[in-house]
């Protein structure tokens, strides 16, 4: 069985997916305007059913985690998350993902499924939450 990585990314408008093998690589990018809710999940699934391939076949997730929108990282992130929570492989969370999956492919692809274990990604926004005092009620 081949092994491949799904990669994302949803920092900016210019959502891309992608999912990546030693010897396979297919991406999807689009324009997405505060639609990545709804839209990343559905061509997640599209990406694998185009190209004949199934989520069990992945052996880590990659995710960029920031900085970029606050709702496009906790989405791309929640997602990736649960791919590795439920499939129980890693989430390797980049700013670079071009540089994480380069560094990181050939020690992954290299180690059994006993030694890899999922792990939680956590986003990194560039800056401090701006956080407001609740609104006094009447």
């Amino acid at each position: 069985m081949k092994e491949y990585i799904l990669v994302i990314d949803t920092t900016e408008e210019n959502t891309g997916i992608a999912l990546r093998g030693t010897d396979f690589y297919k991406e999807n990018i689009w324009v997405s305007k505060k639609n990545q809710s709804e839209e990343l999940l559905p061509n997640i699934d599209k990406l694998f059913e185009e190209n004949n391939k199934k989520p069990a076949e992945l052996k880590w997730v990659a995710v960029n985690i920031g900085p970029g929108s606050f709702t496009g990282l906790r989405i791309g992130i929640s997602i990736a998350n649960t791919f590795g929570y439920a499939l129980k492989i890693p989430v390797i969370g980049e700013a670079n993902l071009a540089g994480a999956i380069k560094t990181r492919l050939e020690k992954l692809t290299n180690l059994t499924t006993n030694e890899i274990k999922f792990t939680q990604i956590l986003p990194e926004y560039g800056r401090p939450p701006r956080i407001t005092k609740p609104k006094p009620k009447k």
